[in-house]
C-alpha cells in the first residue's frame, strides 16, 4: 500500500508541471504588450508550464517567455520577422554587416543572442554587438 501511494503522489507531482493551455487574456501584460508592440497579430494557442509560457501566433511564430514575462526565444518556421525588439546597438550592427535580412529564430542566451537569419546565417552576438561566431545554417 505505501508503495502505491508514494507511486501516485510522483505521478500526482509529475502532471504538475505538465503545460497546460491557458486563455491568452490570461498572459502577464508585460507580454501582451510585446506582442502587440512587435508582432501584432492574432494570438493562436498559449501554454503555461511552471517556468515558461509558449505563445502561438496565428502567422506560425512560435515564441517562449520566462515565467517573469521575459522573452526567451522567438522562431518562425513560415516567413522570417523582423527583429526590432533587440537593442539598438544589435540591430545596427546586424543591418550593417547583413543588409536586407530579417530573422528565422533568435534566442537569448545568459550574455548572447543567437540568431538565426533569412540569409542562411547564424550568428552569435554578446549584448555589446561583438559578433561572437556566425556560420552558415543549414
Amino acid at each position: 500500500m505505501k508503495i502505491f501511494f508514494l507511486i501516485f503522489i510522483c505521478i500526482f507531482f509529475t502532471h504538475l508541471n505538465a503545460d497546460i493551455i491557458i486563455s491568452p487574456d490570461n498572459l502577464p501584460d508585460n507580454i501582451k504588450t510585446f506582442l502587440k508592440k512587435n508582432f501584432n497579430v492574432p494570438i493562436g494557442i498559449v501554454q503555461r508550464d511552471r517556468n515558461s509560457y509558449e505563445v502561438y501566433l496565428s502567422n506560425g511564430l512560435e515564441l517562449e517567455f520566462e515565467s517573469d514575462g521575459t522573452w526567451k526565444e522567438i522562431e518562425s518556421k513560415l516567413d522570417p520577422f523582423d527583429f526590432n525588439f533587440l537593442p539598438p546597438n544589435i540591430i545596427d550592427i546586424i543591418k550593417n554587416k547583413f543588409p536586407n535580412v530579417k530573422a528565422r529564430e533568435i534566442e537569448r542566451k545568459i550574455n548572447y543572442y543567437k540568431i538565426k537569419l533569412s540569409n542562411g546565417i547564424k550568428i552569435y552576438i554578446d549584448f555589446n554587438g561583438t559578433i561572437l561566431h556566425k556560420n552558415l545554417d543549414y
